[in-house]
């Protein structure tokens, strides 16, 4: 079945949103996320009620449309069965914290979390890097540990700020999005950029790093919402292949990156 394409601001329908955001986790877990039944995506409900988070005990590659339970700001469940991921408040306070984001990602990506348990800045060593030009990828150092209260919540928000990706010192990354696609190429544009990053540091080469003003041109250029759209498209067309030889559920070892 080919992927046909919906944004938040396009179709108010809950059910087809969360249709995406399931895919959204699938490709993640394509795309280096995946951590035993470990991370998760979020969206703000339309209609003021909270946000909708995965259920507990899935994997990523596991996500369907009805693996989802509506909790209010405060973590209470208001629809939905399932156990309520404990992080819940990383989503709730980053969403409360920036009108502008309607989904939010958190999860434990290896190379990213490499970075994170360093005192290495995210650069924009490549095109991946480059997603990051305007606000960097700031770092949470408050604590290693998981996000399960509502003040660490709201101090990793505040580290954030108006960031589209943070590093958790020691635990993982969280990454935002004002639409699914946005959300889901942040998310693996950070963890492409930090893949490129330990290894070119790894490799004994001298860095260079380009010159931040025309980073954010190069931003501008290789980065229009078409262009979103198209990638968006491609990742969904490659679980789409994934899925059709292997089915839902199954995240492949050693899988070819060109399936």
């Amino acid at each position: 079945m080919t992927y046909s394409h919906t944004q938040y601001y396009e179709d108010q329908s809950i059910a087809s949103i969360l249709a995406d955001v399931a895919r959204a986790h699938r490709i993640l877990e394509l795309e280096g996320h995946g951590d035993m039944s470990m991370g998760h995506l979020s969206f703000r409900d339309p209609f003021g009620r909270g946000l909708w988070l995965k259920r507990g005990n899935l994997a990523l590659s596991e996500v369907e449309g009805d693996d989802f339970i509506l909790i209010d700001f405060d973590g209470n469940v208001r629809e939905g069965t399932g156990l309520r991921h404990l992080e819940w408040p990383l989503h709730a306070e980053i969403m409360k914290a920036r009108p502008d984001v309607n989904f939010v990602g958190h999860s434990h990506s290896h190379f990213a979390t490499v970075l994170g348990a360093s005192e290495e800045n995210l650069k924009p060593y490549n095109n991946h890097g480059v997603w990051f030009a305007y606000e960097g990828v700031p770092r949470f150092s408050e604590t290693s540990h998981i996000i399960t209260t509502v003040p660490l919540g709201v101090a990793a928000a505040q580290k954030l700020g108006n960031a589209q990706a943070l590093l958790l010192a020691n635990h993982g990354v969280a990454f935002v999005g004002s639409t699914v696609a946005e959300v889901t190429l942040t998310g693996i544009f950070l963890e492409k950029a930090a893949r490129f990053q330990v290894d070119l540091k790894s490799s004994g080469f001298a860095p260079i790093e380009p010159d931040a003003e025309e980073t954010k041109e190069k931003f501008d250029r290789i980065y229009p919402s078409k262009a979103q759209h198209n990638f968006w498209t491609y990742f969904n067309r490659r679980l789409e292949r994934v899925e059709a030889a292997y089915g839902i559920g199954i995240s492949p070892i050693g899988l070819p990156p060109a399936v």
